[in-house]
């Protein structure tokens, strides 16, 4: 009884479906991978064909690269697939089921250029933009649309205009390459609604980059904060690790060095991280003694088997945050 009532809740929710129905996308025009997730968000609920509406019954602005209503066409008859082949652009997250059509908007797209966004954060290689969902509304649910298709959990998709996108971006091809997303309308005040990796640009260190950004972000604030609630079992992996390593980084080398006596509060104002979060990740340490005091040897020990995580934190020198 317990798994129907899953699955009856999973299939009310809009895009959402238990299989893969789209085969492949074309990304770009060089790149080709398989779909990890379905979504019925992309197609006409009647139909199945190309072309969407929102949830409202409208037609959504994100309705393919040429504007046209689609007819799947590639797929063949005898397969379970929707569809097999999405094409989408590598800058704008339009989309078609025409390789001709995506070669053609590819070479013309005006974000291959000019990204969106105000600049937050740049290196030498990379750049973290704000892209605002009411300024850039068409950018940010093609976006979603897209991350759908590689998260099993996404939902939202076309109501962006109380969500703030932040994208990292390859300063040589103007190509984003990983993104979160920040509702503005967040009661808790979270710092991370939704986070991806695209799929061409994985093992890079670029979910780590982005989730300290985040904590910035609340620093900045001046709050604690972190991401929406409950994370996935992979999702807690990775922040698990994060939260480890900056606090690691903070008693090691940063703010928390050398102090005698050091409270939640402390770690918290130097990481920016909620204290249920900080309490977790030390108990998951191993490094709370009966007492509930920090053995600074167990963290010691910890770091030194993770070093490496460090390299992609975010360069305070880098930020150029809005005030």
């Amino acid at each position: 009884m317990e798994k129907k009532g899953k699955r009856a809740v999973k299939e009310e929710l809009y895009g959402i479906i238990e299989t893969r129905n789209i085969e492949y996308v074309q990304y770009g025009v060089s790149l080709r991978f398989p779909t990890w997730y379905g979504s019925t968000a992309y197609f006409q609920q009647t139909t199945r064909h190309l072309g969407l509406r929102d949830s409202d019954g409208r037609r959504s602005a994100g309705d393919g690269i040429d504007e046209k209503p689609k007819s799947s066409r590639n797929v063949p008859e005898s397969s379970d697939f929707w569809l097999e082949t999405l094409c989408v652009c590598e800058y704008c997250f339009k989309y078609t089921d025409d390789p001709n059509e995506l070669k053609k908007h590819s070479s013309q797209c005006r974000f291959r250029s000019k990204s969106p966004g105000r600049i937050q954060y740049r290196t030498p290689e990379i750049s973290i933009r704000k892209v605002s969902g009411s300024r850039h509304p068409l950018f940010c649910q093609c976006l979603c649309l897209f991350t759908k298709l590689f998260l099993d959990n996404k939902s939202m998709y076309f109501k962006v205009d109380h969500y703030d996108f932040y994208i990292v971006y390859s300063n040589q091809t103007h190509k984003p390459m990983a993104f979160f997303s920040k509702d503005l309308t967040s009661f808790q005040k979270h710092n991370l609604a939704c986070i991806l990796t695209l799929p061409p640009y994985q093992r890079k260190g670029l979910g780590t980059l982005l989730m300290d950004f985040s904590y910035k972000l609340s620093i900045h604030d001046d709050i604690m904060s972190g991401p929406e609630q409950p994370l996935s079992p992979f999702g807690l992996a990775g922040y698990l690790k994060y939260w480890s390593t900056s606090i690691c980084l903070q008693f090691l080398e940063g703010s928390l060095q050398g102090k005698s006596r050091v409270s939640l509060e402390d770690i918290s104002k130097a990481t920016g991280m909620r204290l249920g979060d900080i309490l977790l990740t030390l108990r998951n340490l191993n490094c709370l003694s009966e007492k509930n005091e920090i053995s600074l040897q167990e963290l010691r020990l910890w770091m030194k088997h993770h070093r490496q995580h460090t390299h992609a934190f975010i360069d305070d020198d880098y930020l150029i945050l809005d005030d």
